[in-house]
């Protein structure tokens, strides 16, 4: 593991946490309201202690007579009652307030990374895993509610505590006051130092289970494959070595426990002992009463509970703060691609496009070199070439999920650096190779294009694209739910439901991007009349391997390492040798009739 991931910067960390904090710091100031009369409240209870003790004992030394005692009994009893009963109802406006305040403070970390991570660039989402970003936000969540318990329950009580213990014993016997401060001191000193201990031990577990889920997510999103080549049980191995991983990190983690617990033993007793000693001198000497005595032993109890719980905050404390380092490190990511400050939205008019001297180059790879080339509105130009010679750069590029290195790509001669990334994109429309749809309906699959179309309008478009022939054998026609994926669908049918969204969206530019590539010839044949139909009146660039879909093309581009070596129409490019030839006498034998 590199180094830089056992860093974590608390500084930050808290920066943000504060930002969401803020938002809600009334509710917070009330909760430390609360918070602060149930501690009171605990004192309380020391003191009618105290004084019953300090009343029996002076009636049974014959000082007090027996009916002011019992007097002094009722009115200690009404006392003690309207205490337990004000602690309630406080108590009861504590849990009711925290948990206000931590639904409110997930809510918004939530959506504020789901935002920051649906923004980031094409290249994060390439090199992210999908199980590791959903592992990361929701332990974020957990960790944004595991800290507020901490500040909640763990820290602002014993803070609180601590002072009223203090102040009390301050004014009943200096000694046993600072006997107190010693203790919490070296209790609380030892704990941070054991948990520090343990930082990088949790983050190494957490970079563990993070390996363990994205492998896991990844074998179940691809589970055909792994059916497939029968790889179940090399798969089962590879897991196991992940999940012993897990283990063994957690196990190193576990060990810290076993100092912690000792060590709180020795330094509590220790208390106990001196506590033992010096308010017993000062009984003997005649400075404190036998109900001093008492008290100040059972308001040091009172610190037992805070000191506890403030051990098991800081051994939270750490967890979340590693859970916060592995969401946080997204929101210092920044996108590749950046808007200007200027830019402004975007409408397509006519469609022409343009790209003037492109390059582009990534991680020290040239995709494309000096490329340029007018594509006429309303025109459909198609680009061929091997693997790697640019095609699918293009359409990157056009939809700005890169930027350039040089050059520029207009778009009714205006550049689309200077635009959007939004507003570009909502006016160009696409047909993948593979239509990846949501879990969702098919009706809901098709208007993820245009929300605001009506029902008319979605079902137009399903008919278009002759998917309203299809549903008619679905259990719930346009109500079917697809699957994760669209893996109820056949590839002909997600390709349909793909047509009917770009139909829906009625956009002026268009990209086929290897739309039929991988369907049977007979889908294919029936596929391809309904994107012709689909380029009526759009400028339309094509994607293809198979050179039969591309033959009505208005121009068709070949490419080779990322520049123009020949363009033409079909009919021209046949008769020329050259690339486009060798891959038509290629193909022709397989694919074309």
């Amino acid at each position: 593991m590199k180094e830089k991931n056992k860093y974590i910067d608390f500084k930050y960390n808290w920066k943000t946490y504060w930002s969401f904090l803020r938002k809600h710091k009334v509710t917070f100031i009330f909760l430390i309201i609360t918070i602060s009369i149930v501690e009171l409240s605990r004192l309380a209870d020391k003191l009618i202690f105290k004084e019953i003790i300090d009343r029996g004992t002076e009636f049974s030394n014959g000082v007090l007579p027996q009916e002011p005692f019992v007097k002094a009994l009722i009115i200690f009893a009404i006392i003690f009652g309207s205490v337990v009963i004000i602690r309630s109802v406080f108590k009861w406006i504590q849990i009711h307030l925290i948990n206000k305040l931590e639904t409110n403070l997930i809510i918004n970390l939530k959506q504020r990374f789901y935002n920051h991570i649906s923004e980031l660039s094409y290249n994060f989402h390439t090199t992210h895993k999908t199980g590791s970003l959903i592992s990361r936000l929701g332990r974020g969540s957990r960790a944004i509610e595991v800290l507020t318990d901490v500040l909640v329950f763990n820290v602002v009580p014993l803070i609180l505590q601590f002072i009223i213990v203090f102040t009390s014993l301050l004014y009943f016997d200096i000694s046993s006051a600072i006997v107190v401060i010693v203790i919490v001191v070296l209790f609380i000193f030892y704990s941070i130092f054991i948990q520090q201990k343990r930082r990088e031990a949790s983050i190494v577990k957490n970079n563990c289970e993070d390996i363990e889920k994205a492998f896991v997510a990844d074998t179940f999103t691809n589970i055909n494959s792994v059916k497939y080549f029968g790889k179940e049980t090399s798969m089962q191995r590879r897991f196991g070595k992940y999940a012993l991983a897990t283990k063994i990190a957690q196990i190193k983690l576990w060990d810290y426990f076993k100092w912690m617990d000792a060590g709180h033993t020795l330094i509590l007793g220790l208390g106990v002992i001196l506590l033992f000693y010096f308010p017993l001198k000062s009984f003997v000497a005649g400075n404190i009463s036998i109900g001093t005595v008492a008290f100040i032993y059972t308001v040091y109890g009172n610190l037992y509970g805070p000191l506890f719980r403030f051990v098991h905050g800081i051994r939270n404390y750490y967890n979340a703060m590693a859970d916060f380092e592995a969401l946080f490190a997204y929101g210092k990511i920044t996108n590749e691609v950046k808007d200007k400050k200027n830019a402004k939205g975007f409408k397509v008019k006519k469609g022409k496009i343009t790209f003037k001297n492109v390059n582009f180059a990534y991680h020290k790879r040239k995709f494309l070199n000096e490329f340029s080339l007018n594509i006429p509105a309303e025109k459909s130009v198609a680009f061929v070439g091997h693997s790697g010679s640019g095609k699918t750069t293009l359409i990157k590029l056009l939809y700005r999920f890169y930027d350039l290195n040089n050059g520029e790509i207009l778009v009714d001669g205006k550049s689309i650096a200077d635009v959007k990334k939004s507003s570009l994109r909502s006016e160009l429309s696409i047909v993948p190779q593979e239509c990846i749809l949501f879990d969702d309906t098919v009706y809901n699959n098709i208007a993820f294009s245009r929300p605001s179309a009506s029902k008319g309008e979605v079902l137009q478009a399903m008919k278009f694209a002759q998917l309203d022939k299809v549903i008619e054998n679905f259990p719930e026609k346009e109500k079917t739910i697809v699957g994760e994926r669209g893996v109820k669908l056949s590839g002909g049918e997600k390709q349909r439901v793909s047509i009917a969204r770009a139909i829906l969206a009625d956009k002026k530019i268009l990209v086929l991007d290897e739309a039929t590539s991988a369907l049977d010839s007979e889908t294919e044949h029936e596929i391809q009349k309904d994107l012709e139909k689909l380029m009526v009146g759009r400028t339309s660039i094509i994607i293809a391997h198979r050179l039969s879909t591309i033959m009505k093309a208005d121009k068709i581009v070949v490419l080779d390492k990322g520049k123009i070596v020949q363009q033409g129409t079909h009919s021209k490019l046949i008769k020329q040798p050259g690339q486009y030839k060798k891959l038509w006498n290629l193909q022709k034998g397989g694919y074309i009739k």
